[in-house]
């Protein structure tokens, strides 16, 4: 068994990164770890999540506000001996995928922990959503937010969309300042849908605009359809095993 950390950029992280790289017995590896301890923050999780999918991450928190972490400064003795005899427990928490197609044929496929937003920089977004391939609405405005129960209380719940309990399977479709009038409309409020359903948004023409997924931002210029759909890809979180 190999590990790595990844630590927040601030006093308190670095000197518990410290702390828990020195009593750490597994061997280090930056490439290939099988566990990453994230010092920090949901961001750093975050960063974790991204940059070594698939593996198991001890997320100690060590700000303010934090979801996924399940050690703090107080147990941080816990997660060393955790990680050292192996006697831990983990859980899962499901990501949420999306197929991003391009005019050209491109596609790319990537997974989300929080949320997907997609957004139109310089002019009216424009595009149809669809439901399991069943015309919903033509949705006018800045962009969507597609946002897991987990992220429901990130930038979701900035554009007044629900928290959703963390234990329900499902996907929520939120607007970012829609366009309402006597001649456009849309739903006009947070969508929650199954999740084992799909949610297309589509373009009749290419557009250029953004797409960020998590805290990582692309930008295409030749854009005409993205996807939203679970498949079964997961995040596994460690923590300790209470006797």
């Amino acid at each position: 068994m190999k590990y790595t950390l990844l630590i927040k950029e601030d006093e308190t992280s670095k000197r518990i990164g410290e702390y828990i790289s020195k009593r750490i017995l597994l061997e280090k590896d930056e490439k290939n770890p099988d566990i990453v301890i994230s010092v920090g923050g949901d961001g750093t999780i975050l960063q974790a999540a991204h940059t070594y999918p698939n593996k198991t991450i001890f997320g100690l928190h060590t700000g303010h506000l934090g979801f996924f972490a399940n050690y703090n400064p107080d147990t941080v003795d816990d997660l060393i001996s955790d990680i050292n005899s192996g006697n831990y427990m983990t859980s899962t928490v499901d990501l949420l995928s999306c197929k991003i197609e391009e005019a050209n044929g491109n596609t790319i496929t990537m997974n989300a922990l929080n949320e997907i937003t997609v957004i139109s920089p310089k002019k009216t977004l424009i595009m149809d959503v669809k439901v399991d391939k069943e015309y919903l609405e033509t949705f006018r405005g800045t962009g969507l937010c597609v946002s897991t129960p987990s992220g429901s209380t990130a930038y979701n719940k900035s554009l007044h969309g629900a928290v959703v309990d963390h234990s329900l399977k499902c996907m929520q479709l939120a607007e970012i300042a829609s366009i309402n009038s006597n001649a456009y409309r849309t739903l006009g409020s947070p969508l929650v849908l199954s999740y084992d359903r799909i949610i297309t948004l589509e373009s009749s023409i290419p557009l250029d605009i953004n797409v960020s997924i998590d805290h990582l931002f692309y930008t295409f210029s030749d854009f005409r359809r993205i996807t939203f759909f679970y498949k079964g890809e997961c995040l596994k979180m460690g923590y300790h095993k209470e006797e």
